[in-house]
């Protein structure tokens, strides 16, 4: 791997830009890392303004190799602080049933620090390095309706009318991606029977029960709750999964009340329900969760997939964002690699493929653990740093 001043300028390669839809974390990382290694791109968001929906993201040691290796690792670290050790605790008793790795042993073990940052820092950070190397680098207001594609481009058509001409296209809008749909054939996103409440809330509000443990996950019978602290303890970010087979609403971002959430986590133990109570009025929101088989090959022609819209992640393993991250890395290098775009995505898809679609997967069972679905007693199931997940760094592993 060269260093950055070592690093080819590729832009002849293509005489159009790489054509990015979707301007979330997985879409962002492709950007700065297709940028950093001298290639041309544009990001397309529907958005009106470019910001991160959501609260709280876990970034293992593995992503933070990423983004470390892009130059933003130490931008979020600071913002965030390196997590604590996490305990996995049973919803009834609250008996610690597992315990993460010790926060001290995780930089030098893994060689990359464990974080929990807000969304919001890290979408920051990766769009102020985007926008220092190319300023005009990012389209908001542009809904992804359609593309065509022939041996030398794509042409791509948005909702408000714009079309543009792309080198290739990739696709990076979300576990419901359109993208997706037209190109390898419509799948409706499903409801999986989870909904979440998600909640930021003010350090000043957290009953210091949770204060004093501060990363925590709790497993019971149809129910998941995680705690965990975001920028340097100014807040607590809390996510409630139960299980609901008749939900209805479309949307991510849906207000809820704090007694409709403690009515699902009655069990819960006495601390966690008093934080649920906590949250600021109009800080609390829900969704359904939505799922979609794996993609069986990620690529078509000039078109290939990233993230969520490749292999959306459930929340149960707290990887999602994370190989979103080293997808996006894994795509710059492999097509840095080589001049030949078929090939570069050949390479790219043959090195992710497998680690992706299998941990999403994975995410499917590991919910089923949790909240004893099959039958069993919940329980922390298999977790990332149990997997190993870890020590996998996206920065130099062989593709």
């Amino acid at each position: 791997m060269t260093s950055e001043r070592e690093t080819p300028i590729r832009n002849a390669v293509f005489d159009e830009p790489l054509a990015i839809i979707g301007g979330g974390i997985g879409g962002l990382t492709a950007a700065l890392a297709l940028q950093r290694f001298g290639f041309r791109v544009t990001v397309y968001e529907q958005a009106h303004q470019l910001r991160e929906i959501g609260a709280g993201v876990t970034i293992t040691p593995n992503a933070m190799h990423a983004l470390d290796f892009l130059g933003v690792g130490p931008r979020v670290l600071e913002a965030s602080g390196e997590a604590p050790r996490y305990e996995v605790c049973d919803a009834g008793s609250g008996r610690i049933l597992e315990l993460g790795p010790p926060a001290e042993e995780v930089r030098p073990r893994f060689g990359a620090a464990y974080v929990n940052a807000r969304r919001a820092d890290l979408h920051t950070a990766l769009v102020d390095a985007i926008l220092e190397r190319d300023p005009d680098c990012v389209r908001l207001d542009h809904r992804f309706e359609h593309l065509e594609q022939d041996a030398d481009g794509v042409d791509v058509r948005f909702g408000n009318g714009e079309h543009i001409r792309a080198a290739a296209v990739i696709g990076c809008d979300g576990g419901a991606s359109r993208v997706r749909s037209v190109v390898f054939g419509h799948e409706e996103a499903a409801y999986t029977g989870q909904t979440a409440f998600r909640a930021l809330l003010p350090a000043a509000a957290v009953p210091a029960e949770i204060i004093a443990a501060p990363y925590r996950v709790y497993v019971g019978r149809g129910r998941t709750l995680v705690h965990y602290q975001v920028h340097r303890g100014e807040y607590m970010n809390l996510i409630g999964i139960v299980l609901e087979p008749n939900w209805q609403d479309e949307g991510w971002s849906i207000p809820a009340e704090p007694d409709e959430f403690v009515g699902q986590f009655t069990e819960f133990p006495e601390p966690v329900r008093k934080l649920i109570q906590a949250v600021p009025p109009g800080s609390l929101f829900k969704w359904g969760l939505r799922d979609r088989s794996p993609l069986e090959t990620w690529t078509n022609g000039r078109v290939t997939m990233l993230g969520d819209a490749a292999h959306p992640f459930l929340p149960f393993l707290g990887q999602g964002a994370c190989i979103a991250i080293e997808d996006g890395l894994v795509l710059g290098r492999a097509l840095a690699d080589t001049p030949d775009l078929e090939q570069g995505f050949a390479r790219y898809e043959a090195a992710r493929r497998q680690r992706a679609n299998g941990l999403q997967l994975a995410s499917r069972e590991q919910a089923r653990r949790h909240q004893g679905v099959a039958g069993d007693r919940p329980s922390p199931g298999n977790t990332a740093a149990a997997r190993g997940l870890f020590t996998y760094n996206p920065a130099t592993i062989p593709i």
